[in-house]
């Protein structure tokens, strides 16, 4: 639609106005008239965006105008006066008039007046605050983000009343306007880490961002790979404690979730329950995080490895057992092994697609019957299920959601390499494994560096949670 100005008759701006969107019969026209100065008004909206109790204090109070005798003001003055709470900005054209609609906005338009006045009455529908559904504590903060941008940026506020928290905002997308928040702490934050994540931001061409994880793959440095190169979180005390390292902060207003970058590999092992308690507990429940992933990937491949190529390598008792329990098993491990992970993956993906209390019946009910099932069917043996229950296990353990997932999807190469070259092929791929982390960047920072990216911490938080200095620094 090209530029037009509006017309200064209130009949020909709202048959103009009802002509360029179509009829849109979500598109409320309300007509309220001043009697004081016998002058029309027209109010346009979108059904359903409006704060309608203040909407009708403000009609009702143009309703009931009256010309004042002693001081008498203009109607464009009288106007202003009883909208100037909600009055944003004024408008001249039919294309920002639209513009202002459809971005939730109400116009009001005055017989005889050109301009329109953009009235900020919107009504944000957003769910109440709740704990935070993917990254749940034992101790700590019960607090999540939600869907609203300004609140979760009041949340952040909230907790941080530093002047040096800085918040810039601007709007992508060509069809649907999405504003997206970089967060960060002026001189915490590098200028080069500034510049590269303004620079990936802006060279955004997406037409719409829905979550900030559509964000996410368009800023990352590389698409081939499994591994996130930018941490999501919930939790307002992750997003704290990132910007307190120096770490960038970007949220995507509509998504609950924000990016921090960037990201190492051993920022996602790390979860908020790890400070919470003590430094002992801590460290050992890290251990364990860094144990499960060796697990969830290899345990399968190394089962497959010892039974197909290599079962010299085993005991002479646990070497019987294991050909005793897959007597009867007509598949290979190889096989075998692959029925069960499939199935498994099956049900963990049906679990989180269903209703919290069928998601929950169906992934243990179902995985327990299907186990017991498979093995009296003589289909798979008794220890590859035990087998495929723990790494399922310990593929829990993970804080981060993606991370979790990329170990997942690569416990299926494991074992095709285990397959094909037994120990040698396990070896091989977890290789091939740390050979390409140790490539992989994070806004030009390594992936896989067990220190953190800024260098003022040491190996007493990478690995370990070690006992905090009693002296602390203080932010400058």
């Amino acid at each position: 639609m090209k530029s037009k100005p509006l017309h200064i008759k209130l009949d020909q701006k709202q048959d103009k106005l009802k002509s360029e969107l179509n009829m849109q019969d979500d598109v409320v026209f309300k007509q309220v008239f001043i009697p004081g100065y016998e002058v029309s008004g027209l109010f346009v909206f979108v059904n359903g965006t409006m704060d309608y109790p203040t909407f009708n204090e403000i009609v009702l109070d143009l309703s009931a105008a009256q010309v004042e005798t002693r001081h008498p003001v203009s109607i464009e003055q009288l106007v202003i006066s009883k909208i100037c709470s909600v009055r944003e900005q004024d408008v001249e054209t039919y294309e920002k008039a639209i513009e202002h609609i459809f971005d939730g906005k109400t116009l009001l338009f005055l017989d005889g007046i050109v301009n329109g006045y953009v009235l900020n009455l919107e009504k944000e529908k957003v769910r109440t605050l709740g704990e935070p559904s993917t990254e749940r504590v034992v101790r700590g903060p019960k607090l999540g983000f939600i869907e609203s941008l300004q609140e979760n940026i009041g949340l952040i506020r909230q907790y941080s009343n530093h002047p040096n928290l800085i918040v810039q905002q601007q709007k992508f997308g060509t069809m649907e306007k999405r504003e997206v928040a970089l967060i960060y702490y002026e001189g915490k934050a590098s200028d080069s880490l500034l510049k590269e994540v303004n620079k990936r931001i802006n060279e955004v061409k997406a037409t719409d961002l829905q979550d900030s994880g559509m964000l996410e793959e368009l800023i990352e440095d590389t698409a081939l790979t499994p591994f996130p190169q930018i941490q999501n979180t919930e939790r307002p005390d992750k997003v704290l404690a990132a910007l307190q390292e120096g770490r960038v902060v970007i949220m995507v207003d509509g998504s609950p979730f924000a990016l921090m970058a960037p990201t190492t590999i051993t920022m996602l092992l790390q979860s908020p329950d790890d400070y919470y308690e003590r430094w002992v507990a801590g460290s050992f429940l890290r251990i364990l995080r860094y144990l499960s992933l060796f697990v969830t990937v290899f345990l399968s491949g190394i089962y497959i490895s010892l039974v197909s190529f290599n079962p010299g390598l085993l005991p002479s008792e646990l070497a019987m057992t294991i050909a005793g329990t897959r007597e009867n098993v007509p598949f290979p491990p190889f096989v075998e092994a692959i029925i069960m992970e499939v199935t498994i993956e099956l049900l963990r993906e049906a679990g989180i697609r269903l209703p919290s209390p069928i998601g929950q019946t169906v992934g243990l009910v179902g995985g327990v019957i299907i186990g017991q099932a498979a093995v009296q069917a003589n289909i798979v043996s008794s220890l590859m299920v035990i087998i495929v229950s723990i790494t399922t296990i310990t593929s829990f353990t993970v804080p981060q959601y993606s991370f979790g997932l990329a170990f997942r999807a690569l416990r299926f190469g494991a074992m095709i390499f285990a397959a094909v070259l037994g120990l040698y092929g396990t070896t091989l791929f977890f290789i091939i494994v740390i050979s390409h982390l140790s490539k992989l960047t994070s806004f030009q920072e390594p992936y896989f560096q067990p220190m953190d990216f800024i260098g003022k911490k040491t190996w007493r938080d990478a690995f370990l949670r070690l006992p905090k200095p009693k002296k602390g620094g203080e932010l400058s």
